[in-house]
């Protein structure tokens, strides 16, 4: 298995994501995103600057994500920790433009013209197969390891 495939399952198979980040008073809180791109170049998702998720990705830009699928048998993890930045609005329609979520999570366009898009661009991550015993280290933007 390569980041590729590991980026596309999480992409295509997983969809959503839990996402946790820290607020001002260091205390933590998870929701769940839309992972929009998943590539080689990071985690894309966005949000609306009304959020308090926005509000806590200006603050402090270290997060963790997970996702989790369960096909019969098979129960796949992924997990990153990492750094985020903000890439803008402008970029909504260049690299979620085909997304069909966007208008599922923004159907009012003026949210939808708000929304701002984020990229986990560096960190650490774990794929595992649970059912399978397949396990993988990897960095975005670097290397995978079996382990």
């Amino acid at each position: 298995m390569n980041i590729e495939k590991i980026m596309e399952i999480l992409q295509n198979d997983m969809k959503v994501a839990v996402l946790a980040t820290v607020d001002e008073e260091n205390k933590p809180h998870a929701r769940h995103v839309h992972v929009g791109l998943a590539n080689d170049k990071g985690i894309f998702f966005m949000t609306n600057p009304k959020t308090n998720l926005y509000q806590q990705l200006q603050a402090n830009k270290a997060v963790a994500m997970t996702a989790m699928k369960e096909e019969d048998y098979l129960i796949q993890v992924i997990r990153i920790e990492g750094q985020v930045r903000e890439l803008g609005k402008e970029k909504l329609t260049e690299i979620l433009g085909n997304n069909p979520y966007v208008e599922m999570v923004y159907p009012d366009q003026a949210d939808q013209a708000g929304a701002q898009v984020f990229q986990i661009y560096e960190g650490k991550g774990f794929y595992h197969s649970m059912t399978q015993g397949h396990k993988y280290e990897f960095e975005i933007g670097g290397h995978l390891n079996k382990i």
